[in-house]
C-alpha cells in the first residue's frame, strides 16, 4: 500500500515522535556505551569499546526517520539527540552534538537515495541498512577530525567497520524490525507494505520484540544496580580488603591537594597538557589501611567503566589524582597513562 506524504511542514504527531524517541536516544547513550564496554570486556576485545554497540545511537534516528518521513527529520532528531546527550552528562561535552548532527545528515540522504517507506514500501531496506551503517561509522571520522588522536589506521579501519557493522544491524535491521512491529499495534498513522512472509505478526517481529526487551531490561538493570542517580557526584567509597573503610569527600582532604600538569591522549580524545588540582590516590588508599594481602586497586565509574591497577604502583605514583570535574564529579587523572585509564564520574575505589 502506497500513498504520498500531503504535506511538507511537520504535523504535531511527528514532532512529537521526534522529540520522544529523540529525548529516549540521547538519555540512555550512557546506558549504550556501558553495554558497549561489557560487550568488549566479554568477548576479551582490546579495542573498539562502544563502537561494537554504535548502531545503537543511531537506531533512533532511522526510527523516527520512517516514522516520520519528511525531509530533515533526521538532522533535527539528530541534533535534539546530541543536545540532550550533552545536557545529561556527555563524556564528549558539546562535540557529541556534532556527532549526533553529522549522523543524522546521512540518515536524510538514504531517505532520499532509498525513498521513505510509504513510497517505496519495504523493497529498499538494504539502502537503508547501508546508510545506517554509513551513519554509525561517520562518528569515529567526526572524532578523529575533532581530536586527531593520532591512532594507527589499521586501528581506525578496525573501528569504523566495528561501527559499520553495528549500524547495519542495530539501525538499519532493527529499525525497520520495530517500524513494523508498531505499524501492527496501529500507531504509526500510516501503513507500509510489509514482505510477504507467512508467518503471523507475533511471529515476524519476534527480533523486534526481543531488541525492545533487551533494551528495557538492559536500562533497568543499568538504571537500579549501576547508575546510582541519587549518589552524590562529589564523593566516592574507598572499600575492600580495608581496615578503615571510608566515604571520601573533597573538602576533608584539601590540606592534601596538589597541583600536576598533565595531557590526555585517547583513542578519541585529546586535552593538550594543563593543570589539575586533587588529591593523590595513595593518600585516600593509605588512610583506608589495606590488608597485608591486598595487590591491587579497581577504580569504578558511575556508569560502571573501570580500570585496575596494581596497589604497588598507586602508592608510589604521585600524578595520579582524584579531582572535582565541574557540573559532573570526581574525575581520576593518570597522568602516567593513557585516556583510558582517565576516569570521569568515579563513585568505588575497590582495594582487592
Amino acid at each position: 500500500m502506497m500513498h504520498e506524504p500531503e504535506e511538507h511542514f511537520l504535523g504535531t504527531r511527528e514532532i512529537a515522535t521526534i522529540a520522544i524517541l529523540g529525548a529516549l536516544g540521547g538519555s540512555l547513550s550512557t546506558f549504550v556505551g556501558y553495554l558497549g564496554n561489557l560487550v568488549n570486556l566479554a568477548l576479551g576485545v582490546p579495542f573498539g569499546a562502544g563502537q561494537f554497540m554504535a548502531g545503537l545511537h543511531v537506531f533512533w534516528l532511522v526510527l523516527m526517520r520512517l516514522i516520520a518521513s519528511k525531509r530533515g527529520v533526521g538532522t533535527f532528531g539528530g541534533t535534539l539527540k546530541g543536545l540532550v546527550e550533552l545536557f545529561t552528562g556527555s563524556t564528549h561535552g558539546v562535540v557529541i552534538v556534532l556527532v549526533s548532527f553529522v549522523q543524522g545528515i546521512v540518515i536524510d540522504l538514504a531517505a532520499e537515495v532509498g525513498g521513505s517507506p510509504q513510497e517505496a514500501g519495504a523493497r529498499n531496506q538494504i539502502v537503508w541498512w547501508f546508510v545506517a551503517g554509513l551513519s554509525s561509522a561517520s562518528n569515529v571520522i567526526v572524532f578523529q577530525i575533532v581530536y586527531f588522536s593520532g591512532a594507527p589506521w589499521i586501528y581506525l579501519a578496525a573501528i569504523t567497520a566495528l561501527a559499520f557493522s553495528s549500524g547495519a544491524i542495530f539501525a538499519g535491521y532493527f529499525a525497520w524490525q520495530t517500524m513494523f512491529f508498531i505499524q501492527d499495534i496501529g500507531i504509526t498513522g500510516f501503513s507500509v507494505e510489509t514482505p510477504s512472509l507467512p508467518e503471523s505478526p507475533v511471529y515476524r517481529n519476534i527480533p523486534a520484540i526481543l531488541f525492545i526487551i533487551f533494551l528495557t531490561t538492559g536500562a533497568l538493570y543499568y538504571t537500579v544496580f549501576v547508575a546510582k542517580p541519587f549518589a552524590d557526584p562529589y564523593a566516592c567509597e574507598i572499600t575492600g580488603d580495608v581496615a578503615n573503610p571510608f566515604i571520601y569527600h573533597p573538602s576533608d582532604f584539601i590540606q592534601q591537594e596538589v597541583t600536576i600538569e598533565a595531557e590526555l591522549q585517547g583513542a578519541y580524545t585529546y586535552i593538550p597538557p594543563k593543570n589539575y588540582t586533587g588529591v593523590p590516590l595513595n593518600i585516600l588508599i593509605e588512610q583506608a589501611e589495606p590488608s597485608t594481602g591486598a595487590s591491587t586497586v579497581r577504580v569504578e565509574a558511575k556508569d560502571g567503566y573501570s580500570v585496575e591497577f596494581g596497589l604497588s604502583v598507586v602508592l608510589s605514583d604521585d600524578r595520579l589524582i582524584l579531582t572535582e570535574e565541574e557540573d559532573s564529579g570526581l574525575w581520576l587523572i593518570a597522568a602516567e597513562y593513557e585516556g583510558s585509564y582517565w576516569v570521569h564520574k568515579v563513585s568505588t575505589i575497590l582495594v582487592t
